[in-house]
């Protein structure tokens, strides 16, 4: 039968540091704040057998903290995946390096550059601004890419895949394109940063952020 146990863990964790995360199944959450900590909520769903014996394992070492969602000493072959909810709050500029089977990822509010890899988990980025200079990689097999992005994000464009297929409501210039699969271009004109996409079979969708005046708040939409 299974169980739930919590984890939550504030550290603390300085501007410019690197975020490493390696989880399976559950889903991601990843914010950005004005902070110089780390916070650290996750939820695991496992018999107590499984609990006891694989860790949710965090290591925190020259600005790099390192989570691992399924921490074994290797002997079990079987039965070795914990299925992990987690929700990280971090300082605004972090380095996010990402790697997830089937835990769909949703990053909110980091400016850092950002490596998100997938097999078969949706990855969603929604931000708020986007400097010139800023990286993104997402890689995927069969997950979905969505980028919720400003109106006047800019950087180098490239998008690859096997099957999927590629919409964009923001300006892009094309500098190649080999159908459908192999599309490299420009953001809003270019910039000194790059975007960079790969599916197998995963589409990739690029949209504009919006915020829209809602009654004496401010409220975000998504377009």
């Amino acid at each position: 039968q299974q169980v739930e146990e919590r984890v939550d863990r504030t550290i603390p964790f300085q501007p410019g540091g690197t975020l490493r995360l390696k989880t399976f199944s559950g889903k991601v959450e990843i914010r950005g704040t004005s902070g110089s900590e780390m916070v650290i909520h996750a939820v695991r769903r496992a018999t107590p057998d499984q609990l006891r014996n694989i860790r949710f394992d965090i290591q925190s070492a020259d600005g790099t903290i390192t989570i691992n969602a399924n921490e074994n000493d290797g002997r079990k072959k079987n039965d070795n995946v914990v299925e992990t909810d987690i929700e990280i709050l971090v300082p605004m500029q972090t380095r996010l390096d990402v790697k997830s089977f089937s835990a769909p990822v949703t990053v909110r509010g980091v400016e850092g550059p950002s490596e998100l890899d997938t097999f078969s988990g949706k990855v969603v980025v929604d931000a708020g601004t986007w400097p010139d200079g800023q990286d993104l990689d997402v890689n995927t097999f069969s997950g979905d890419i969505e980028l919720r992005l400003p109106s006047g994000a800019r950087g180098d464009f490239a998008f690859n895949t096997f099957s999927g297929d590629l919409t964009t409501d923001l300006p892009l210039t094309l500098s190649s394109a080999r159908g459908r699969r192999d599309v490299r271009g420009a953001l809003n004109g270019g910039g000194s940063g790059h975007v960079r996409l790969k599916t197998f079979s995963g589409d990739a969708t690029l949209r504009e952020r919006i915020l829209t005046i809602a009654g004496e708040g401010i409220e975000l939409a998504i377009a």
